[in-house]
């Protein structure tokens, strides 16, 4: 097949729109998002995915530099990065599980420093990374690459979206970030309660008993027991999380 000039760069130019929706899907999206993954790597899979994606794509002949091809430019971003934001719900609800258990446990002092989310408690950073190991174990890698090659049969490039129905959608999805915690720690949180009101119990029938000395450790020891004897039943609501988010990722879209 002979190719001239403006072949090519009709090619490229289309080739580019693509591109735009799975690099910034990339750029915001659980596990590749991580700063271990370098940008080289990030663009480097953008680019083998938009080879493999463009042969089956129906693409409009746009200019890039009129009104038009910026809007399409501008829309293909935002749809990128919406389904980026429909994962990263899930990395939010854990963190603010892990924060509403480290204050229970009084552990809420006790904060590390994690590249990707900022300064966080030690459980809310250890929620992450067995997170993103559960999203590992049920194929998560191999789901958002489904999605990407979903999103455009669902939303094709130059069709038209109901972005005002599906920012509802999305802004009714964001409330799994309390409510997703809260699932995740209510069990503890309760049991803790109890633990407290069995320590104000005994410091009210032995005033002279430090509380300082005793209250704070007890805390800590049942809470980390709790922890652990929970550990299994975290890890399925979070796979339960992920799942949801996989689900609304596909689902939110409203195409007239």
């Amino acid at each position: 097949m002979n190719l001239i000039l403006d072949d090519v760069v009709q090619m490229l130019a289309t080739g580019l729109i693509p591109l735009l929706r799975i690099s910034a899907l990339l750029l915001a999206a659980p596990l590749v998002s991580l700063r271990v993954v370098s940008v080289r790597i990030r663009v480097a899979l953008a680019v083998v995915l938009t080879i493999f994606i463009y042969p089956t794509l129906n693409l409009p002949a746009i200019d890039p530099v009129s009104a038009p091809g910026l809007l399409l430019i501008i829309r293909e971003l935002l749809v990128g990065l919406l389904f980026a934001v429909v994962l990263q719900v899930v990395n939010a609800a854990l963190v603010v599980a892990g924060q509403t258990l480290s204050m229970s446990m009084g552990l809420g002092m006790a904060q590390t420093v994690d590249p990707n989310i900022g300064r966080v408690p030690v459980l809310a950073s250890f929620l992450v990374v067995m997170s993103t190991l559960i999203f590992l174990s049920i194929g998560g890698h191999l789901i958002l690459i489904q999605l990407i090659l979903m999103s455009f049969e669902v939303m094709p490039i130059g069709g038209e979206i109901n972005f005002i129905e599906t920012l509802a959608n999305f802004i009714e999805w964001t409330a799994m970030v309390f409510l997703g915690g809260i699932l995740i720690a209510l069990p503890i949180m309760l049991t803790m309660m109890l633990v407290n009101l069995c320590i104000g119990i005994v410091t009210r029938a032995a005033p002279a008993l430090n509380i300082f000395a005793v209250g704070f450790p007890a805390m800590t020891l049942a809470g980390m027991v709790l922890f652990l004897v929970y550990l299994v039943n975290i890890g399925h609501r979070i796979e339960w999380l992920w799942l949801e988010a996989f689900s609304m990722a596909q689902n939110m879209w409203v195409v007239p």
